[in-house]
């Protein structure tokens, strides 16, 4: 409680003045010695990268300019203002036109060199594609029946194995189909046999040159009839050295053209 006085016509009179309890005496603010709030310190923006202009831009190379993208990328995004993001976007569409000018050069190059063009050993039309299918079918089928009396399959197989069953099966139609003489081996009743080739899981299906010691594997597990019958052809010209084993994926209308890997190179 303070004293305070009333002043009144004539009169003076001291009387009591109660404090407030929701006020505050104590002194505050940067006038009585505290030290005013620090402003928040303005980020620091790196250097904005370098960006030539004109024919020195132009002539920058692909990857100088990926790098020069990165960059910007990196600026526009902490700098946070429209002339970064823009440079950013120039550079992007710089890259974009040059990716346009060059697949129209390409096209060109193509166009004049038809054997650089995948389009003259594969078409890209399906009635194009159905033709080369039954193309390359007609000359496996015909490899197949040709060599049926010089090579033959044999699938080893055991007691519990999953998918000896069906895998016969394919082989089966294959036999049918070719000719060919199919036989079985179960592993653990002729293990030397199955040592003798290395086969540890079953199903595996392998095709021997009859009279000699060449054999080469066809299947490794359950394989439907076409890979059968694709193998197989890859592996008599494989045998035959006619193929090297680049070519393994070589018929023989590839041999020598666009897709054997063996014929192409700069000249």
């Amino acid at each position: 409680m303070k004293l305070a006085t009333l002043v009144t016509i004539g009169f003076v009179m001291p009387f009591a003045v109660m404090a407030s309890p929701e006020r505050n005496d104590a002194k505050s603010g940067y006038w009585f010695y505290l030290e005013a709030e620090k402003e928040e310190e303005a980020i620091e923006l790196p250097p904005a990268p370098y960006i030539p202009r004109g024919r020195a831009l132009e002539a920058l190379k692909p990857s100088e300019i990926q790098e020069l993208i990165n960059d910007q990328l990196d600026y526009a995004l902490v700098s946070q203002t429209t002339e970064a993001v823009a440079d950013y976007h120039r550079l992007i569409d710089l890259s974009r036109r040059r990716a346009r000018g060059f697949a129209a050069l390409t096209n060109i190059v193509l166009l004049e060199n038809p054997g650089l063009n995948p389009r003259s050993a594969y078409p890209v039309t399906n009635a194009g594609r159905d033709e080369l299918t039954r193309t390359r079918e007609r000359e496996r089928t015909r490899r197949l029946h040709k060599e049926r009396q010089e090579f033959a399959l044999i699938m080893f197989s055991s007691k519990n194995c999953t998918f000896c069953t069906s895998q016969w099966n394919v082989l089966q139609l294959f036999a049918e189909r070719t000719g060919w003489i199919v036989n079985k081996t179960d592993i653990h009743l002729e293990p030397d046999k199955a040592g003798r080739f290395g086969v540890e899981g079953t199903p595996r299906t392998i095709m021997i040159r009859r009279n000699t010691n060449q054999w080469f594997t066809v299947a490794v597990g359950s394989e439907s009839y076409p890979v059968i019958a694709d193998n197989a052809y890859r592996g008599i010209r494989l045998l035959k050295g006619e193929i090297t084993n680049q070519q393994f994926f070589n018929s023989e209308g590839d041999d020598g053209g666009f897709f054997d890997p063996t014929s192409r190179g700069l000249k």
